[in-house]
């Protein structure tokens, strides 16, 4: 309760100062400006439908506004003709790198701002559409995942224009592809194609041979499989496939990895924090399949078609996996395994209130034996067709 009051004040204090922003007068000129700002794995899910906004303005320059964690594999895609950083941290945490943010989009002047998200953020997206001074400012209806009632009543007044969202879960390639939609393209939901973003990228592991991925990191520990698991699990398949595991993961997972290479007693490399995001993925589309939590490299995983094998929990089930793709798909869809549990889709706020460091029960009881059991066919598969080489 005492969190809530303080993150609220928190919220008026920044809305009050962005105000300050608003002194620097607007102009507008024939550009676009784009608001992307959540994380790598929706990042990657936004790209098939973020290819569409060349035909709606083709005349108009137009800008992205990416969270700095997705620049790289932004600067490398033909969508835009510019790639803005944010540091969500320093967004909110440092006020002059804010009012400094805030005060460039509104010297920008953009004819046109788009805030495609469904979970909308007041002190993020929502904040900077408010500053922007566009003349058409178009964002989702969005619900109430990210954002209290209050703020999105505020908040729902800086646009000039709202896309519907069905009130229904949807999963989230559908979502993107039901904004689209609402801006006049006609599409089907898709995954994307990285191999213009990852040409000339070369491969860190070029002198391993055969090699599967495993992604132990979750951003929070509730989400994340038991690292004895993984190990267990990892001497499991060499015993069965002699493939030599690589330890993926962000430079602030770098503990974890070792945590897991410790306990590991097979061949295995660590590369965790060692990669840009574009090496990290070459890395998986070159890898045999992959293992991991829900996250960005299952996403990854998807968009280079390399078999990937998800440990999903039931927080979000069925809004980021599984996969609900209509038709005939030309892409390696990830293979979610699951712990079946009635309270599915509890948006993460676990009944079972699991203790600090400890995943929630629809992640914990997923057992080595049941991932394993999934994943014997592709390594039987693996095994023939090395023994027919």
């Amino acid at each position: 309760m005492v969190k809530d009051v303080i993150s609220g004040v928190y919220s008026l204090f920044l809305f009050v100062l962005d105000g300050l922003a608003l002194i620097q007068p607007g102009k507008h000129v024939q550009s676009v400006l784009l608001i992307r700002l959540d994380a790598i794995g929706d990042f990657i899910l936004w790209l098939d439908s973020a290819q569409h906004f060349r035909k709606i303005y083709p005349d108009k320059k137009i800008i992205l506004l990416a969270n700095q964690a997705c620049a790289d594999l932004a600067k490398k895609l033909p969508f835009w003709d510019e790639v803005w950083e944010l540091d969500r941290l320093k967004f909110i945490r440092n006020l002059l790198y804010r009012f400094h943010l805030l005060r460039k989009v509104r010297k920008a002047g953009f004819d046109v701002v788009i805030q495609p998200t469904c979970s909308r953020e007041f002190l993020y997206g929502d904040a900077i559409v408010r500053i922007s001074g566009a003349r058409e400012q178009i964002g989702s209806v969005g619900d109430y995942s990210n954002i209290r009632p209050i703020e999105k009543k505020i908040s729902d007044q800086f646009y000039t224009s709202l896309i519907p969202a069905n009130p229904q879960p949807l999963m989230e390639l559908k979502r993107k592809a039901e904004f689209m939609c609402g801006l006049g393209i006609s599409m089907k939901p898709g995954l994307p194609d990285l191999s213009l973003a990852l040409k000339g990228v070369n491969n860190p592991l070029d002198n391993v041979n055969d090699y599967y991925v495993l992604f132990p990191g979750a951003g929070w520990s509730g989400r994340q499989w038991p690292i004895n698991r993984f190990a267990a699990l990892a001497e499991k398949i060499y015993r069965q496939s002699r493939l030599a595991a690589v330890v993926c993961g962000s430079l602030d997972e770098q503990d974890l990895a070792e945590s897991l290479i410790f306990q590991i007693d097979v061949p295995t490399m660590n590369i965790t924090g060692k990669t840009s995001l574009l090496e990290l993925a070459v890395i998986i589309k070159d890898a045999s399949f992959l293992v991991g939590n829900e996250t960005s490299a299952i996403h990854f995983a998807a968009a280079v078609s390399t078999p990937a094998f998800c440990l999903l929990g039931g927080g979000h089930y069925g809004r980021f996996m599984p996969y609900d793709l209509d038709g005939i798909v030309d892409h390696m869809l990830p293979v979610p395994i699951i712990h079946q549990m009635d309270c599915f889709n509890c948006n993460w706020e676990c009944r079972y209130f699991p203790e600090d460091g400890r995943p929630v029960p629809c992640i914990e009881k997923i057992s080595v034996e049941k991932v394993f059991a999934v994943l014997q066919p592709l390594i039987n598969n693996l095994h023939q067709l090395d023994s027919i080489q």
